[in-house]
């Protein structure tokens, strides 16, 4: 199992097993059932998936199955449920309510036997209307951008036109004490403009982002790592309200209250977590 937020989820199609080594260069492979997959291939996707769990499973595995309302997410489930060996995680595409959750977790349990964290991917309005009853019944929140913007008829891959449903996500991710990731960046060869949204989507409170690409994660990882100056500052914020006697003091030409405490102690904790 996982022992951290991830950083990074790296995509996979489930029909090319010999890629499904790359999984050390992200904290989570995702093995695609769903966009990856052409509909004709589903059958051989799901044997490669069977097979994999049940040969070498490997830790910081998901696996992303179709939408629940279909035929083909039925039976990505009903793989799931038969497995001895399961992924980390499931994650759920194209939800419309929360109850869908309740589903594939009923599905999953058995006793004995662990059932996978449940991350929902974030991509319908229906999804995002709502998102605080999906962020209680679930283990994390992926945005997916490309079919959130195409159901509005809006340009896929902005930033400002898809900032309110970032926001929404990271709100109510936070209320309810779990992870929220960042959409995929789809310009590959634009490791720039992929360092920069990633900055902008920890600025807003994401603590990873996926990857459609294998170059994309160590730029992920990176920007969702602390630096080492960030982690001087946090501790330097700590002291410092330590030594004030937890009242709202100066640090150099910084005031710092209780809120500075409490982000700063939110990076020393992601700092440990990363054995930084």
């Amino acid at each position: 199992m996982i022992s951290f937020a991830p950083r990074s989820l790296l995509y996979c199609s489930a029909l090319y097993p010999e890629q499904y080594c790359k999984s050390k260069l992200s904290d989570v492979m995702v093995l695609d059932l769903e966009d990856g997959v052409p509909i004709e291939q589903k059958a051989e996707a799901r044997q490669n998936i069977e097979r994999f769990f049940a040969e070498q499973p490997l830790a910081g595995m998901a696996v992303r199955i179709n939408p629940l309302r279909s035929n083909e997410g039925l039976e990505d489930l009903l793989l799931l449920s038969r497995l001895v060996l399961r992924p980390d995680i499931v994650v759920m595409t194209m939800l419309e309510c929360a109850d869908e959750i309740d589903v594939v977790r009923a599905n999953l349990a058995r006793g004995g036997v662990l059932s996978p964290l449940v991350f929902v991917t974030v991509e319908t309005p229906s999804c995002l209307y709502d998102i605080h009853a999906v962020a209680h019944r679930a283990d994390g929140l992926i945005f997916g951008s490309a079919d959130y913007a195409a159901s509005l008829g809006v340009d896929i891959g902005g930033w400002q036109n898809m900032l309110h449903a970032r926001s929404s996500i990271v709100a109510a991710a936070a209320a309810t004490g779990i992870a929220a990731f960042d959409t995929a960046y789809f310009h590959l060869d634009d490791e720039p403009g992929l360092l920069r949204e990633s900055l902008a989507a920890r600025d807003l409170g994401f603590c990873g982002k996926t990857a459609i690409h294998p170059r994309q994660v160590a730029v992920i990882n990176q920007a969702f790592t602390p630096s080492s100056e960030e982690l001087k500052k946090a501790c330097a914020i700590v002291e410092a309200s330590r030594s004030s006697g937890e009242k709202i003091t100066r640090l150099n030409a910084l005031m710092i209250g209780p809120p500075f405490v409490k982000q700063a102690m939110k990076v020393m904790q992601r700092a440990q977590e990363l054995g930084l």
